[in-house]
């Protein structure tokens, strides 16, 4: 290159952004992971071959905040329902899939190599973490719900916690200013000088932290965990509203983080992470937010970090037998645990061979924290450059087993029966209720997604002439979504039917709910002739919600009726979930009505009979005395055939009783209905109407 070229930011900058691109497309051509690509990238152009980036600079400025990124993405994306759900087998082989090969790393590196106590347990917390590199392969064989994938995906995050746990605990203790781990090794592998723990300086790894490890952690932990959540949620809700703000707000909340983990002498990179985890709720994986923040990460900052670690790497030293050896070392130090983690929770748990093959191969994969910690080693002094370039090694090597082994083993596990979404994952919202109630609609599909982390998107089907009305009336709903601190995307679709068009919105959107804007229970129309929402009940995969919900509740009322076969017992148990949703979110009391005791037992448990704001009535039809404790400020929760099984009298009734309370009628895919009829001609131009005419 140009004499006059090299070392400029702008040279810089063309040669950084040439191996982002095409690293991982020359890597995939000879069938090996893109990050081999980035590393080596970083390698041929790096000081120790063309020379043309200088290891220290901006290409390691940007590197040194990708390791943040990287982190900060791994928080904020943790999926917390799935760990919950799988929490048991989760934590064994978290546990497990941890402690199995840092006791293996660390005691041979110190019985065969003769490395210090300090040196080696990071060496073991490096093999003791794990990525995902295989998991597209998991998302191919449709096996996400997968048990033991499951599993696999959430005890990766607690190998992950504990190895960060390990290196803050190491670095903020002591750094080995001498030869921790002398190389090379004079041509004998096993044969290493015993370091003598007498030439040890001991000193902390950030010059004079301000705090004392054991008051840093329980000040970071609070401060990512409570106080970072407090203050993104006010400013989401009273001045971040744009997508800008947000991702502006995050970044700085992953910096604060670092920050605030620096001053114990904690690596910043720990305080990332919380950060993550502390603004997860905020930021659904689904939403455009998440997106943005995911791509920033993945178009620059993270490959960056990866060409970064490129700069480091001698080639001679590489292709070294020492370094191969260490490499193959490296690598059985993963194989073997993870491989004795996934048998001993397997068998536990019950798993199938095909299942703890696949959930072992799919924990094979090493890349972020093994990284991570290997140049925070290097860069303390506790590491031989030979530890990272052994490291690169091994990184390939697991990343090449884990992709074919996790294809060969998902291939021999059958998928789940069902395949069913978090009800709350991704909530779509009917545009057509009045503008002046439509706060309350908001309310209900915001509490419904937000124990899933979940986005509200206001929908909105209409004929090609009413577009621009539609456009206004969702882009009017989407900023009151925004208001109250969602992630939200208004959605306009051009069709003649607004049946037709809602169930091809839920198949493209992959929605997990439908809230369908509805006049309530009415004696005449919907009994005689059915209406839109029956049609869309009847042909959406997904379940679906009529709500007639024009003011604020404060208190729950659930009727789940008849539970005697297995599709009223499913959609008994949506309304329950929706209605304990709603009252569990702002501690309101709920008023559950059931057919029997054994009813109420199932749903509830032991534990929730018994608390007070929770009140059973026994009646297996809304009968006059269950309906005259209704009051207008309750919400009312119904499964889809309690109202569907009434007689024409009980629904004349019904409909007079509850003329001005919020009602919401839930069924399960396919089985919502809220009359005795069936639409055979669907509505036609559901919007053409203004936005405050209300629903037909």
């Amino acid at each position: 290159m140009n004499g006059v070229l090299v070392g400029t930011v702008e040279a810089t900058l063309l040669i950084l952004l040439v191996t982002v691109l095409l690293g991982p497309i020359v890597a995939e051509r000879f069938r090996v992971p893109g990050i081999v690509g980035l590393i080596f990238g970083g390698t041929l152009f790096g000081p120790y071959v063309l020379d043309w980036i200088s290891a220290s600079g901006l290409v390691d400025d940007l590197g040194a905040i990708g390791i943040l990124y990287l982190m900060f993405l791994a928080g904020i994306s943790f999926d917390i329902r799935a760990f919950q759900e799988n929490r048991t087998s989760a934590i064994a082989y978290g546990l497990l899939g941890f402690f199995i090969p840092f006791l293996l790393s660390a005691i041979v590196m110190m019985a065969a190599f003769g490395v210090g106590l300090l040196p080696a347990a990071l060496v073991g917390a490096m093999w003791a973490s794990n990525t995902l590199v295989a998991y597209p392969e998991i998302q191919t064989a449709g096996l996400q719900n997968n048990r033991a994938a499951s599993a696999a995906v959430s005890a990766g995050v607690v190998a992950d916690l504990l190895s960060l746990t390990v290196l803050a605990f190491v670095t903020s203790t002591t750094v080995i200013e001498s030869d921790p781990l002398p190389a090379p090794f004079d041509g004998e592998l096993f044969d290493l000088t015993d370091i003598d723990l007498s030439t040890f300086d001991f000193e902390p790894s950030t010059p004079d932290p301000t705090l004392p490890l054991l008051v840093a952690l329980p000040v970071l932990v609070g401060f990512c965990l409570w106080l970072l959540p407090k203050i993104g949620e006010r400013f989401f809700v009273r001045v971040g509203r744009s997508r800008m703000q947000r991702f502006v707000f995050a970044l700085a909340a992953m910096s604060a983080g670092a920050c605030v983990a620096l001053i114990g002498g904690v690596e910043g990179l720990i305080g990332a992470f919380l950060a993550g985890l502390g603004l997860n709720r905020l930021v659904p994986n689904r939403g455009s937010l998440m997106e943005r923040l995911e791509f920033v990460g993945t178009a620059v900052f993270v490959p960056t970090f990866l060409v970064s670690i490129g700069l480091n790497i001698d080639p001679a030293l590489l292709i070294d037998r020492d370094t191969l050896l260490l490499g193959l070392v490296f690598t059985a130090f993963v194989i073997v645990g993870k491989c004795v983690a996934a048998g001993i929770t397997g068998a536990i748990f019950g798993f199938t061979g095909n299942e703890i093959g696949m959930m072992s191969s799919l924990s094979f994969g090493q890349a972020a924290s093994t990284l991570a910690i290997a140049q925070v080693g290097l860069s303390l002094g506790m590491f031989e450059q030979i530890i990272v370039n052994a490291s690169v090694i091994a990184i390939v090597a697991t990343a090449l087993i884990t992709s074919y082994g996790t294809r060969f083993f998902a291939r021999r596990v059958p998928k789940p029966e069902s395949d069913t979404r978090a009800l709350g994952s991704n909530v779509l919202l009917d545009v057509r209720a009045p503008t002046d109630s439509i706060d309350a609609p908001i309310r209900l599909a915001e509490l419904i997604a937000d124990g899933d982390n979940g986005l509200v998107s206001p929908f909105a089907i209409t004929e090609r002439d009413h577009r621009e009305t539609a456009l206004a009336r969702v882009r009017e709903v989407a900023a009151a979504v925004a208001a109250r601190g969602l992630d939200s995307d208004g959605l306009v679709r051009i069709d003649d039917s607004f049946a037709d068009g809602t169930v091809a919105l839920v198949d493209e959107q992959e929605a997990s709910l439908v809230v369908l804007a509805w006049d309530g229970p009415s004696f005449a129309a919907d009994y005689l002739f059915g209406n839109d929402i029956d049609t869309i009940g009847e042909t959406c995969p997904v379940p679906s919600m009529a709500v007639k919900v024009t003011r604020p509740w404060n208190r729950l009322v659930v009727a789940v009726g008849r539970t005697d076969t297995d599709w009223r017992r499913e959609d008994a148990g949506l309304a329950f979930d929706v209605g304990r949703r709603a009252a569990s979110a702002e501690e309101l009391p709920l008023l559950l009505v059931v057919p029997d005791d054994a009813v109420a037992d199932d749903l509830l448990g032991p534990i929730d009979r018994n608390e007070e704001r929770i009140e059973v009535v026994v009646d297996a039809e809304l009968s006059t005395s269950t309906l005259e404790r209704l009051t207008d400020d309750d919400l009312v929760v119904a499964a889809s055939h309690v109202l569907h099984e009434l007689t024409p009298r009980a629904v004349w009734r019904l409909a007079r009783d509850l003329a001005l309370a919020n009602v919401a009628v839930v069924g399960g895919p396919y089985r919502l209905s809220v009359s005795k009829g069936v639409t055979r001609e669907p509505l036609r131009g559901a919007l053409s109407r203004t936005a405050s005419s209300g629903p037909s």
